[in-house]
């Protein structure tokens, strides 16, 4: 019961539904089926004392042209009292988007929706935005709670202070970023970092993952259709170029767009303009552009999978994120940061001197990601206050050549980061050794070895 009462705890997720024209909203049902708890609010200073009170991170706000004003005027001021929530818009009357994404007015929103709400898509939404939300927190921690500092990468190594210098001065300047490193570094953390500390840090921050785009849908997805253009279009999309207008976008993985696809941004990217799908005029669009891949583009140019003149214009200001292999001096810096994120408050839990041991001996073939991983799960698996190295599920190599290690860590992971893995990228058995950092054929080896079933 302990430990299901840790799992609830951290699965508690509250939306503000900010409703100042009083539609008639009762949603509360599909809310709750989407694991979420809505809290509604017809007054916006009663809107901010549900805020402070439940400490919201993500709201919906309902507009309609005859409340435009009154819905912006109340977002001015809640986000004066609280500035990292993650908005999404929900248009009564078809408002979207050529008011809300017209130059004269500000940019609140992450995303929008239409009446009547697709309940799936704003399951979907609703997920992103909570993670956007941690993102750009105002204070994620700081010192009385684990050290992380604003607009920074946490860590003390000469690396990471390299990394934090760079995100520092590219951030004073608007031109194009490429970010290079493993997956699970933190490429997309650095990427708010420098949207954070820029001169468009007030507008929106649009992230696409260019790997779990269909090919079908890449188009549309990236560039939007208008109504009509094609059959089931009954509304006009805005793509997520045009979602990033007076903002940042951040398209990671990059290497994974088809060649048609990147001819198709090589245009935008060249004149800044986009036509929608369906459309016959074509929109400028100012946004910052960060790309980010873990593949080597270089070796994708050579190989002619990426192309060459895309990639000529992409590459003019590059940041290489560490691998947590090469900073493990800031292990235990980034262990307690992450044990006093997500640790019931009123837990004492610790690391044990093995625990920390283990941890600097092991590899990360997942990096910073799967030590946040690990960490979340021992708070909840953990019967005592000092936390261990089963507690986490890792072992660690010792006394072997570096090669000899090498092998032995990739034989030996265990069954739970394979198929945590093979889950997270919903059986996709390329993209969760592409996570994991090992070849296809090793994973599957590993599966078989770990005598682990896989859906067909």
């Amino acid at each position: 019961m302990e430990k299901l009462a840790k799992l609830n705890h951290a699965d508690q997720r509250c939306v503000l539904l900010l409703n100042l024209n009083n539609e008639k909203c009762q949603w509360d049902e599909n809310f709750k089926a989407l694991n979420w708890h809505c809290i509604h609010s017809t007054d916006t200073s009663k809107a901010i004392q549900h805020i402070k009170k439940n400490n919201i991170n993500v709201a919906i706000a309902m507009i309609s042209s005859a409340y435009q004003h009154c819905v912006f005027k109340a977002l001015s001021r809640i986000l004066k009292v609280k500035s990292n929530i993650s908005w999404i818009a929900i248009s009564c009357d078809n408002l979207f988007p050529e008011y809300l994404l017209a130059s004269q007015h500000p940019t609140y929103f992450s995303d929008y929706h239409h009446l009547p709400v697709d309940w799936s898509k704003l399951g979907h939404t609703l997920g992103h935005a909570m993670g956007m939300a941690a993102m750009k927190a105002d204070k994620p921690c700081d010192k009385k709670n684990g050290g992380l500092k604003n607009n920074v990468m946490l860590g003390k190594s000469t690396a990471i202070q390299h990394l934090n210098s760079a995100v520092n001065k590219i951030a004073s300047v608007d031109a194009t970023v490429l970010i290079s490193g493993e997956t699970g570094t933190g490429k997309g953390l650095c990427a708010h970092l420098i949207h954070a500390q820029s001169a468009r840090k007030n507008g929106p921050f649009i992230t696409v993952n260019c790997g779990a785009l269909p090919t079908t849908l890449i188009h549309s997805e990236l560039f939007g259709y208008d109504k009509g253009a094609f059959t089931g279009a009954n509304k006009t999309y805005i793509g997520h170029i045009e979602r990033a207008d007076k903002g940042t976008l951040f398209l990671d993985e990059i290497g994974d767009l088809t060649l048609e696809s990147q001819i198709q941004l090589l245009q935008f990217i060249e004149d800044r303009t986009i036509e929608r799908l369906g459309g016959n005029h074509r929109r400028t669009i100012d946004c910052r552009i960060i790309f980010a891949s873990h593949v080597d583009l270089e070796s994708a140019v050579d190989k002619g999978q990426f192309r060459e003149d895309l990639y000529h214009r992409l590459n003019i200001l590059r940041i290489h994120v560490p691998s947590l292999r090469e900073h493990k001096e800031d292990i235990k810096l980034l262990a307690n940061a992450y044990l006093k994120l997500h640790k019931p408050a009123e837990a004492e839990l610790s690391f044990s001197t093995t625990a920390l041991e283990t941890m600097f001996r092991y590899e990360w073939p997942g990096n910073v990601r799967e030590l946040k991983n690990r960490i979340q799960r021992a708070v909840v698996m953990t019967d005592n206050t000092i936390i261990n190295e089963q507690d986490m599920g890792i072992k660690a190599i010792n006394d072997l050549s570096p090669k000899v290690k090498l092998v032995h860590q990739r034989v030996d992971i265990d069954t739970e980061v394979l198929l945590d893995a093979i889950n997270r990228n919903n059986h996709n058995i390329s993209a969760a050794a592409k996570e994991l950092n090992i070849s296809r054929t090793t994973f599957y080896r590993l599966i078989k070895k770990c005598k682990i079933k896989i859906k067909p």
